[in-house]
């Protein structure tokens, strides 16, 4: 059987806050918002989603905006 990997669907990142995340990719780069859901772990938390005109396989960029995660540290 041959898995080759034909593409990306989609990149997940963390982001801060929403209105500013949202306000970047839709009028600084012309993205589209494409799709407003919930994370499902947390309900609380929104899971948005960019992409082309039509949402193709491999223009989707997704967010969990408002995520607070701790600093790293060098220990």
């Amino acid at each position: 059987m041959n898995n080759n990997i034909l593409g990306l669907h989609h990149i997940t990142a963390i982001a801060g806050n929403a209105q500013q995340n949202f306000d970047f990719y839709t009028k600084i780069l012309g993205l589209r918002l494409v799709k407003k859901t919930v994370n499902f772990d947390d309900p609380g938390t929104y899971h948005l989603y960019y992409g082309d005109e039509t949402g193709s396989a491999g223009t989707i960029l997704t967010f969990f905006p408002g995520m607070v995660l701790a600093r790293g540290s060098k220990e």
